[in-house]
C-alpha cells in the first residue's frame, strides 16, 4: 500500500520534471529561433536602411551643391542625421524596447508589464512547487506513520511471544 503511493509520488514528480523540461525546452527553441530570426530582419533592414540613406545623402548634396558649396550642403545633411540620431536616442523605450517585447512576447507592450509577467509566473512555479513539497510531506508523515504502527504492533506481539 505504501509502495504503490510512494511510487505514484515518484511517478508523478518524474512526470512533472519531465513536462517542465519539455516545455522549458519549446519555449528556448521558440524564444531562440525567434530572436534570431527578428536579428537577421533587423540586421537586413539596417543594412537596407544604410545603403538608402547614404544614397540619398549624397543625392541631397549634390542637390543642394548647385545653390551653395559643398561644405554647406554636407553640414546641412549631416545636422539632419544628427537630430534623427538624437530623436532616436530619446524615444528609444517606445521605438526600439517595447516593440521586441510585444514581438516576442505577443501580449505584452512594455517592460513594466513584462516585469509584473515575469513576478507572476514566478509566484505561479513557487505555488506547484510548495503543492509538491505538501504532497511528498503528508507520503513522508504517512509512511511515518506506518512505520511507526508497524513497530508498535511488532514489538507488542514479539512481547506477547516472548512471554
Amino acid at each position: 500500500m505504501e509502495n504503490d503511493y510512494v511510487n505514484r509520488i515518484k511517478e508523478e514528480v518524474g512526470a512533472y520534471g519531465e513536462s517542465l523540461c519539455n516545455v522549458g525546452r519549446l519555449r528556448v527553441v521558440g524564444i531562440v529561433s525567434r530572436i534570431l530570426g527578428l536579428f537577421l530582419l533587423i540586421f537586413t533592414v539596417v543594412l537596407l536602411v544604410f545603403a538608402l540613406l547614404s544614397f540619398g545623402a549624397v543625392a541631397a548634396i549634390d542637390a543642394l551643391s548647385n545653390c551653395m558649396p559643398v561644405w554647406a550642403a554636407s553640414l546641412i545633411v549631416g545636422s539632419v542625421f544628427l537630430i534623427l540620431l538624437v530623436i532616436a536616442v530619446a524615444f528609444r523605450k517606445p521605438l526600439f524596447i517595447h516593440p521586441f517585447i510585444l514581438l516576442m512576447t505577443k501580449q505584452i507592450r512594455s517592460e513594466e508589464e513584462l516585469a509584473l509577467k515575469t513576478m507572476e509566473a514566478e509566484h505561479q512555479a513557487e505555488i506547484q512547487g510548495i503543492r509538491l513539497e505538501s504532497r511528498v510531506e503528508n507520503a513522508t508523515r504517512e509512511l511515518n506513520l506506518y512505520a511507526n504502527l508497524f513497530g508498535r504492533i511488532w514489538s507488542w506481539l514479539s512481547g506477547k511471544l516472548t512471554k
